[in-house]
Formats: C-alpha cells, sequence, structure tokens
C-alpha cells in the first residue's frame, strides 16, 4: 500500500491511496466467495453455480462490493500511516479495483488545523467589582414591590404619574415639511405608525421612550399635537433611522398605580420582614455578580487567545456551529417577534455574522484543548458529572443527569462532551494563572 496527501484547501487533504493486487486478494476472495455462496442463477442450485459464470454475471456487484470492503480495510491503515489527524471524510472519489491491479481510491479530508498556542500564561486580566451596595438592594426591593401594586381607574381630573396604565391615542407623521403618515413610510409597522385605544405602562422600555415622557401629566381628554421624536440608528426599522417624526397624542383614560405599604408588601411577598426580603436579594445580587464578574474574566481571557491566533479550521466544523449559531438566532427571533421582513432583508449580514461567530468558537475551542494538552488537562468522570449536575440543575426538573448521560451516548457525544469539559478547565486554568 502506498499514499500520496496534498493540502487541497484549509484544514483539507486529497489523500490518494493506492493498494497492489497482493494486497487486495484475501478481501477478492472473501468477496467471491459470498457471491459464490449466496448467488441465484437459473438452472443451478444456490452455492453450485460455477465460479466463472458468478465472476461475469456479477462482474459489476462483485467489483463495488470489493472497492468498499478494501476502503473499510485501507483507509484507516493509511491515515494511521500518514499520521492524518482526521476531523472529517469530506467524500471518496476515483474508486477503482480490479483483482489484478489492486485497489485505488483518493478521499477528500478535513485535518485538525496545525498553530502555534498563544501566550497563555499570565494574561493581564481586569478583575471586576462585585460590590453589591444598599442602594442597588434598595432599588431592587421597590422594582419587587411594584409587582404589587393595585390599579384602580383615575379619578376626574387627576394626571398621569410613573406607572400608570394608560389607554391613549396616537399618530406619527415625518417631518419633512408635507407631516407625511409613518403609515406610508412603513405600512407593515403598525405600532410604530399610529393606534386607537393603545394601553401601556409609564416605565421605561415600554414604548418610544418620547411618547411616555410626553404622557406624564396629562389628564383623561388631552391631546399634544407636537410629540417630537427621533428614531437611533440602531435598534430601529430601516426607513426610520436617524429620522425625526411627530406624534399626536390624546389620552382617553388611565389607571392609577397604588403600591403596597410595606406592611401589606412583606404579607403578600410572604417575608417575616422587609429586612429579611433585603437579605435574600443581597444574597442574589452578590451571587449574580460574582457570576458577571467571572464571565466578564472570562470573556477576556478568550478575546485574548483569539486575538493572539489566526488560523484556517476545518470547514464541517464551522458548518456546524454556523447552523446552532442560525437555529438559536432563529428561535430567538421567534420569541422577541422579529418580523421575517427584516430576517430576509438582512440574510446575508446574518449568515456572515453566524460564519464569523463559528469560526471565531472552533478556534477557540482548538486553542483551549491545545493549552489542556500542554498542561496535562484531563476531565474526570466527576468532573463530567459535575458538568452534567450543573445542566440539569438549570433545567428546572425537565432533565435530570442520567437523562443527559442517556441524550450523550445516544448521539454519540459523550467524548465530545469531555472534551468540551477539558476547554472549560483549560479556561479555569488560564484565569487561575492571569495577573
Amino acid at each position: 500500500m502506498t499514499f500520496e496527501k496534498k493540502e487541497s484547501a484549509p484544514c483539507v487533504v486529497a489523500f490518494s491511496v493506492k493498494v497492489n493486487a497482493e494486497e487486495v486478494q484475501p478481501t477478492y476472495k472473501k468477496v467471491l466467495g459470498m457471491f459464490l455462496r449466496e448467488a441465484s442463477v437459473p438452472g443451478f442450485r444456490k452455492g453450485k453455480v460455477p465460479a466463472a459464470i458468478v465472476k461475469d454475471r456479477f462482474s459489476g456487484e462483485i467489483t463495488k462490493e470489493c472497492a468498499g470492503a478494501c476502503f473499510r480495510e485501507f483507509y484507516p491503515k493509511a491515515v494511521k500511516e500518514a499520521g492524518l489527524d482526521v476531523v472529517h471524510l469530506q467524500g471518496v472519489d476515483e474508486m477503482q479495483f480490479t483483482p489484478e491491479t489492486g485497489c485505488v481510491f483518493t478521499a477528500q479530508v478535513e485535518v485538525k488545523p496545525k498553530f502555534d498556542l498563544p501566550k497563555y500564561k499570565k494574561l493581564a486580566i481586569k478583575p471586576g467589582d462585585v460590590t453589591v451596595t444598599d442602594e442597588q438592594v434598595g432599588e431592587h426591593l421597590e422594582s419587587f414591590r411594584k409587582a404589587f401594586a393595585k390599579f384602580d381607574d383615575a379619578k376626574e381630573g387627576e394626571a398621569v404619574g410613573d406607572g400608570d396604565f394608560v389607554q391613549f391615542d396616537y399618530a406619527g407623521f415625518l417631518d419633512d415639511g408635507a407631516q407625511t403618515p409613518l403609515s406610508t413610510v412603513v405600512p407593515d409597522l403598525k405600532a410604530v405608525c399610529s393606534a386607537e385605544g393603545f394601553w401601556t405602562q409609564l416605565e421605561e422600555g415600554r414604548f418610544i421612550p418620547e411618547i411616555l415622557e410626553a404622557l406624564k401629566g396629562m389628564k383623561a381628554g388631552e391631546t399634544k399635537e407636537d410629540v417630537k421624536v427621533t428614531f437611533p440608528q440602531e435598534n430601529a426599522p430601516e426607513a426610520l433611522k436617524g429620522r425625526a417624526c411627530t406624534y399626536k397624542i390624546t389620552v382617553k383614560s388611565f389607571r392609577r398605580r397604588t403600591l403596597p405599604d410595606d406592611a401589606a408588601f412583606a404579607e403578600a411577598a410572604k417575608v417575616e420582614s422587609l429586612d429579611a426580603l433585603r437579605g435574600q436579594f443581597r444574597e442574589q445580587m452578590e451571587k449574580d455578580a460574582r457570576e458577571a464578574e467571572l464571565a466578564d474574566r472570562r470573556n477576556q481571557a478568550m478575546e485574548q487567545l483569539l486575538s493572539k491566533a489566526d488560523f484556517d479550521v476545518p470547514p464541517s466544523l464551522v458548518a456546524r456551529q454556523t447552523n446552532s449559531y442560525l437555529e438559536d438566532l432563529a428561535m430567538r427571533a421567534q420569541q422577541q417577534g422579529v418580523s421575517g421582513d427584516y430576517i430576509d432583508k438582512n440574510r446575508d449580514r446574518i449568515i456572515a455574522d453566524a460564519e464569523n461567530h463559528a469560526v471565531r468558537q472552533v478556534r477557540l475551542s482548538y486553542i483551549l484543548l491545545g493549552i489542556a494538552d500542554a498542561e496535562k488537562i484531563e476531565a474526570s468522570d466527576a468532573d463530567i458529572t459535575a458538568g452534567l449536575e450543573k445542566i440539569a440543575a438549570g433545567s428546572n426538573g425537565r432533565m435530570t443527569v442520567d437523562d443527559l448521560r442517556k441524550q450523550l451516548a445516544e448521539q454519540k457525544q459523550t467524548e465530545v462532551y469531555r472534551e468540551q469539559v477539558r476547554a472549560e478547565k483549560a479556561l479555569d486554568f488560564i484565569l487561575a494563572e492571569a495577573k
């Protein structure tokens, strides 16, 4: 057996293998023997058909079966002898076989990238502040108090205030001198253009900020003709980015928010006292702060590693990661109500961003696993169990550790997950070594 390898693209090798006639004879005889036993030819009993007739009548089938058997036998041997670290078999072509000349085939294979590990010890990682102030706890407590608010119809003559639920009519126009209705500019975005009897709460993020501010202090029946709104360059409909508009708003009615006093609040929250609730909030906020700070330090480390290592990665892994990213993006878009038109108009950019993200993730995985190899970092069974326990805990009871183990086994992803854990441990090592 001889072989020849030639890089045909980054991380892709055209791998040609030639096996001489003598080496394929055992395979040929085995396949021919199978056909002699199983061949069915009119006029002959099964297993008694002369070899010459079997060879002639089933020539194509015998050749195809021999070629496949030779590939299954000699491909792994050739890969091992050639020292190729194969990630994925793209395909096989130029497959030829005869018992007189032997077997020849060419496989397109993706191989692991070769690269120099970037410096990963003593990285300059800036720690974050995990302090939780009394003021922050208090703000969180008051935000939670709002969940127990009561809403009553406003009395005659009262004005709209923070937190109230307001019903109003509105219509938007471009400040273009002609007062062009927004319904002719972005007809598919009715919520931006106009509405009658629209309800919203006066809380940040609930609606267009300038309109929310304009509603404060208004009374039922009052109208404002010239509420100025300038749409941002980011996160705005394409046709309205950066454009100035005017809205007409009319308050129809509103419901006044009344917050519970301390005693009612504690009772509704089912706690002994507000001090006890403050303690619970502080504990959770400190935990969240530590987790956020750790996530930030991890991101700093990953960005530094990626900035120091630029190398090609196997296309199949990039494609797999890209598809996973796009599926997750589609799910989040559906949950957030992103329109199909927006996705269609931005498809090329979305796909390009997904591919760029995928390349970075695959590259980072190779870097971290390279560091794990260099530092002899392994993932023990206990590490695997700990990782699965964390995933199970985050599933709100939908999955158990045993469920996750079974799922990994069925999908043949157990070792893939073990490598993920190794990469995570390598990142922990980097943070521990940072200055």
